[in-house]
Formats: C-alpha cells, sequence, structure tokens
C-alpha cells in the first residue's frame, strides 16, 4: 500500500491546553484510509525547538522536497496559529504556497477559518477514546480533502511619530506599549477598526482557559452595563479617507469631510471592518449580504459591490456597523451596510492639529488581535500572498460528535 505523508502541528495551550491531548497519540500513527492507500500522520508540537529550526519543519522540509508534489500540513490551533504554521515553514526554507497544503483542526474560540472551509467551530472531543478514532476520522477527512486558494493580506499599522503610540495586551492583562510607531502584520480573516475593537480589548483583559466561556465574556463585554457609559466613536471622527490604491492619490472610496462631493459615511456607523471570509464571531454574522443597503452616499458602481464573497480572488469586502453592543449576535448580518470590494486599501485617520488638541484614539483588530493605536497616521491593507487550504468534503459534519455529552461548559 503507499503511504502518504500527512503533518500536524498542534500548538498545545490551544483550547484551554486541548491541543496536548493529540501529542499523546502514539508515533508513527499509520492509519487505513481506504482503496489500498495508508496515511503516517506525524504529530509535532507548535512549541518545541527554536523559532527556524524547529525538528517538526526540518522534517517536513524533507518529505516536501522528496514527494514532488504538495504535502498537507494540518494546524492545531486557533485561526492565528495557521500563519504561526506558515512562517515556519517558511524560516526552514518552504515554498509554502507551492508546496504546502494547509489544513486546520479548530481549538481556538471563534474559529471562523476553520468554519469557512467547512471544518466546523468546535474543539474536538474525546479525541483519546476508543484507541484515537476520533483521530482516525480526521485523517481520513484530511486524506480526502482538496485545497482552494485563500488569500494572505499584509497590514501595516503606523502611527504618528513622537506622539503616536500601538498598545496591546500584554501577559499582565494591561495595555503596554509595543515600542514601535509602525507594525505589519499577516491577516487572513479581517481587519477592523471600530467600537467592536474596543470590546477585544477588554476581553483579552478577562480572556479564559475556556472556549465556551471565552464566548460568554465576550458577549459580556459588548453588552455589559459598563460598555453603554464608554465613550462612543463614529468611524467619521477616526478615519478621515479610505482610498483604493497604496497611499493617499488612490481612488476615493469614502471621505469622512463630505465637502468634495466624494462618497459619504451613511449614517453613524462605529465600525470599519475589511472582510477576507464569511464568518465572523465565531459563525454568528456573516455580514457581506447582497440584499443589504450602501455605507456610503452615492454608493459605487455595482462592479465594486454587487460581488460574492470568495476568501481567494484577491479583494477585501468593506462593511459599516452601528454598534455592536445594541444589537443581538444573531441580528448583527443585516445591519451591516457594503461599501467596497476590491483592494489594495489606504487608511488615512484625523490628525490632532497641536499638542493642546485631545489625542486620537482607534481601536483595531488583525485575525483577532486587539490593538489600541494612539495618534494613528496610516494603516495600509495590500494582497501579500495566496496559501492553498483544504476545504472539508463528505457528509459527516466536522461539529457533530458521539461523545457530546461530556462537553464541559464549566469555566
Amino acid at each position: 500500500a503507499s503511504v502518504e505523508q500527512i503533518f500536524l502541528f498542534v500548538n498545545p495551550k490551544s483550547g484551554g491546553n486541548k491541543g496536548e491531548v493529540f501529542l499523546k497519540a502514539p508515533q508513527p500513527f499509520v492509519v487505513d484510509v481506504g482503496g489500498g492507500r495508508q496515511v503516517n500522520l506525524n504529530i509535532f508540537s507548535l512549541l518545541v525547538g527554536e523559532s527556524g529550526k524547529k525538528p517538526g519543519f526540518l522534517k517536513l522540509k524533507e518529505v516536501c522536497q522528496s514527494s514532488g508534489r504538495p504535502v498537507r500540513c494540518i494546524v492545531g490551533g486557533g485561526d492565528g496559529t495557521v500563519m504561526w504554521a506558515d512562517t515556519e515553514a517558511a524560516k526552514v526554507g518552504i515554498d509554502t504556497q507551492k508546496q504546502i497544503w494547509f489544513g486546520i483542526v479548530p481549538l481556538g474560540t471563534g474559529n471562523d477559518f476553520s468554519r469557512v472551509a467547512g471544518w466546523g467551530g468546535n474543539n474536538p472531543q474525546n479525541v483519546e477514546a476508543h484507541g484515537f478514532e476520533r483521530l482516525k476520522r480526521l485523517v481520513r477527512s484530511w486524506s480526502l480533502a482538496m485545497p482552494r486558494p485563500h488569500d494572505v493580506w499584509q497590514v501595516t499599522l503606523t502611527v504618528r511619530p513622537t506622539v503616536g503610540k500601538i498598545m496591546n495586551i500584554g501577559d499582565s492583562k494591561v495595555e503596554e506599549d509595543i515600542g514601535v510607531a509602525s507594525k505589519t502584520f499577516s491577516m487572513i480573516n479581517y481587519f477592523s477598526i471600530g467600537q467592536e475593537s474596543k470590546v477585544g480589548i477588554h476581553f483579552d483583559k478577562h480572556r479564559t482557559k475556556s472556549q465556551t466561556c471565552n464566548l460568554f465574556v465576550y458577549a459580556g463585554a459588548g453588552l455589559g452595563q459598563e460598555l453603554s457609559c464608554w465613550n462612543r466613536q463614529d468611524i467619521s471622527q477616526i478615519v478621515s479617507n479610505l482610498i483604493q490604491g497604496t497611499d493617499h492619490s488612490g481612488f476615493v472610496i469614502l471621505d469622512s469631510e463630505s465637502d468634495k462631493g466624494e462618497p459619504e459615511l451613511q449614517g453613524s456607523p462605529e465600525s470599519l471592518m475589511f472582510l477576507n471570509i464569511d464568518s465572523y464571531a465565531g459563525g454568528n454574522a456573516h455580514f457581506w449580504q447582497l440584499d443589504t443597503e450602501s455605507g456610503v452616499e452615492p454608493p459605487h458602481e455595482s462592479k465594486w459591490i454587487d460581488v460574492k464573497q470568495d476568501p481567494g480572488d484577491g479583494r477585501l469586502e468593506v462593511v459599516t456597523l452601528p454598534n455592536i453592543s445594541d444589537i443581538p449576535l444573531d441580528k448583527l448580518s443585516h445591519n451591516a451596510k457594503r461599501v467596497f470590494s476590491g483592494g489594495p486599501y489606504f487608511i488615512e485617520y484625523w490628525q490632532k492639529e497641536d499638542s493642546n488638541d485631545s489625542d486620537v484614539h482607534a481601536y483595531c483588530e488583525v485575525d483577532g488581535e486587539f490593538y489600541h493605536m494612539i495618534n494613528p497616521d496610516s494603516t495600509l491593507l495590500k494582497l501579500q500572498k495566496k496559501l492553498q487550504v483544504l476545504q472539508h468534503v463528505g457528509e459527516d459534519d466536522p461539529d457533530s460528535s458521539d461523545d457530546e455529552d461530556d462537553v464541559n461548559y464549566t469555566c
């Protein structure tokens, strides 16, 4: 029988340490997948080894070089773990765009990336039971899955020199200055500016080890009484212009000054979102709806808004949202307003005119990681590369389990 090598890289700390169970599987872990085929599952912890020299990725490189075809590489963790694995693979010399087909085991909180690829959003339960039968079923699914392109976007946050700061929540659960005036990230899901990111900063201060409790904490942060006391900011008070292009000379998508005849924001939106996938907040919201209103007036031509969402089409969909604390999660989708579908994007922020003016504050999110910019200057979003991501096939539901009664809903 032919033996295919599949790799599983696990963040054992994901899902309240639920990732650890995968590392207990015996090695070698050989599974009959039918048709005279076998799979050998190579399992490694993402935490083991020095960055750029991790043993699992060195072995993956050997297999990539000898196989002559893309290797299925599964990542166990939250959505951000995918880019962690991609970075480590690139550091050992693997061309991840051509040599790797990425899959995912959802072990995070929202797991939106996993949901849009068809792998569900629930942390797998009872993986060890019956001789790792659940893991064997997963291996069979991975061996059948075929890839589709998924865009990776580069997001660069820039604040003003001397007066600007980029802050996030550190290990001590308080806001810390990351110490640079410009920071670049890779993004596979979404980028947003506004009130929901302010909620996210609060959420990070109270993050727990339980997936279920994290969702409750997030809902509480958004809907709790304390949020209603916060100063609310319209996007028009933060963002001065949104431009299609890589600098201020491009095509104006929206203009908050409303005196140039350019498309103007409608209503008083408190969030501006750039979507690469059709899932948000753990699958609770799908914002790019073709029957929703335009978020700017006059609206853009239909070629820029009447398009279906596709994570591999080289475009990001832009929507505006009202205050999310006023709306139940399951009602959010139809409160979004479409603005544009395209890219790259250049965002300009309002500037304080002199030292006596108040600081400008912008809260933003990059794939579930939250940042607080003080006196922001600009943000650039541009296409970085495309990954090949395995899509679930078959009739079995990744979120269903014959052991659902064992799910622990306590914190």
